[in-house]
């Protein structure tokens, strides 16, 4: 009888230390998973950023392309050429 106990309360404290070593194994991972979500925040954020600067820069090339073509445009005919 005794050692039916003994067995018992051995398993039981094997799966206490068990228990409480998955806890800490979730816990790490819950704190993986947290920074994880941060770390893909903060890359969106950035590819947002990246995208807006993009468009900007796309957007001031594109009035540089307007400025130059209407210079061009007011430029004097050459001599000896007549404009259409």
């Amino acid at each position: 009888m005794w050692k039916t106990i003994s067995e018992w309360l051995l398993a039981f404290f094997n799966m206490s230390r068990e228990v409480q070593e998955h806890r800490e194994t979730i816990r790490r991972l819950e704190d993986r998973v947290r920074n994880t979500e941060e770390s893909i925040k903060l890359l969106a954020q950035e590819q947002r950023l990246t995208r807006e600067v993009d468009a900007a820069e796309r957007e001031k090339l594109v009035l540089q392309l307007e400025r130059e073509l209407s210079k061009q445009k007011t430029l004097p005919v050459p001599r000896g050429k007549k404009r259409k």
